[in-house]
């Protein structure tokens, strides 16, 4: 209610000035601050950039917003999520890089600079501004850089964030491996999965209604399992792997929802089913099989193009999955289509341009 609104804006704006009086210590010219989403991981596009630019320039302080129990290279500092401590080294850091909308209290001062990645190169689902046209974001106004791996994911950064600064389109960085994948075997231990037999990914994205508890599949995965059997003649097993938002998925026999890298699972997997998720845009990378399904003809949120009308394989119901299980070898053209589709540009080269930038302004 209105109370509540009024409790926010005002903690909103201590917090602001929590951070202006921070700044007034001066920024720290080697700092350079990551977060990937809100905190929850040491991970995706962050992680990568992160990575190229420690090869690139040892001596950068870098600094993660990471909860505490979250795996992390050692070579990082943390500090946890919205604390005291996160506005400060946010406050003082020259670069702030970040995959997620920022609150909006946390702006950028002018001597610094801020590069956002987003976590969905070529997702569905509407995002900010194009969500919520009286939203009032302000990360569009603050970034010096966003990085891009299509004209689809340009164009979503120029009416979602209202951005009209540099848009550098090398590719998302998190999907550089997806070009340069580990051996099956490597990528199945790295990800702590069985290294005989098929592998499907089951990553949904999450419900509004759902958001905080276990999602529930839309098919059941046992049968997914013996019908890619049946129609394959070899041994499949299904990983899945929830968002974020969601705790887990129900009813998974190999559940891998708090596994931090997503790109290290597709990797390891031969086939992805997923319904409105923007991995089923990167997973064809890997030239390996996707396959779209949802049981509903209406997803609650807006979505930025009719999913019909695309190049990805749909399924609406099981016999509809089990027919989509029979084609799987003509995943190579269906691939290229997507890819096609939305306008690739992925140079596996990514993470490196980014962090040869960020090196210029330290």
């Amino acid at each position: 209610g209105p109370v509540y609104r009024g409790l926010s804006r005002v903690r909103q704006q201590l917090l602001g000035a929590y951070m202006r009086m921070a700044h007034g210590q001066g920024v720290s010219p080697k700092k350079v601050v990551f977060s990937s989403f809100k905190g929850a991981s040491c991970s995706d596009s962050p992680l990568a950039i992160a990575q190229a630019l420690h090869a690139l320039r040892p001596d950068a302080d870098v600094v993660f917003q990471l909860k505490k129990d979250a795996p992390a290279p050692d070579w990082i500092r943390r500090a946890e999520p919205g604390s005291p401590a996160w506005l400060r080294e946010a406050a003082t850091a020259r670069v702030i890089v970040d995959n997620f909308n920022r609150p909006f209290f946390q702006r950028k001062f002018p001597d610094q600079k801020y590069i956002q990645t987003w976590h969905g190169d070529r997702g569905f689902k509407k995002v900010l501004w194009d969500m919520d046209p009286h939203g009032g974001f302000p990360d569009g106004e603050d970034m010096d850089l966003a990085v891009a791996g299509s004209d689809f994911c340009e164009s979503m950064y120029r009416t979602a964030f209202r951005y009209s600064g540099e848009v550098l389109k090398v590719g998302l960085p998190r999907n550089d491996c997806l070009l340069h994948p580990l051996g099956e075997t490597q990528a199945r231990r790295a990800c702590g999965l069985p290294e005989t037999g098929k592998i499907a990914l089951y990553a949904p994205t999450f419900r509004d209604s759902a958001r905080g508890g276990a999602f529930r599949p839309d098919f059941d995965l046992a049968w997914a399992a013996q019908a890619l059997c049946q129609a394959t003649g070899e041994d499949w097993k299904i990983v899945s792997r929830a968002h974020d938002q969601n705790t887990s998925v129900a009813g998974a026999v190999i559940d891998k929802t708090d596994f931090p890298e997503m790109s290290l699972l597709m990797q390891a997997s031969d086939l992805l089913i997923t319904d409105y998720s923007s991995c089923a845009g990167d997973f064809p990378l890997l030239m390996r099989p996707v396959i779209l399904f949802h049981a509903s003809g209406r997803f609650e949120r807006d979505l930025y193009f009719d999913v019909e009308a695309s190049p990805f394989p749909i399924a609406h119901d099981p016999d509809q999955l089990r027919v989509l299980f029979g084609q799987l070898d003509r995943a190579p053209e269906n691939c290229r289509a997507i890819l096609d589709f939305f306008g690739t540009h992925e140079t596996g080269r990514s993470a490196e341009a980014v962090a040869r930038r960020i090196a210029q302004w330290l």
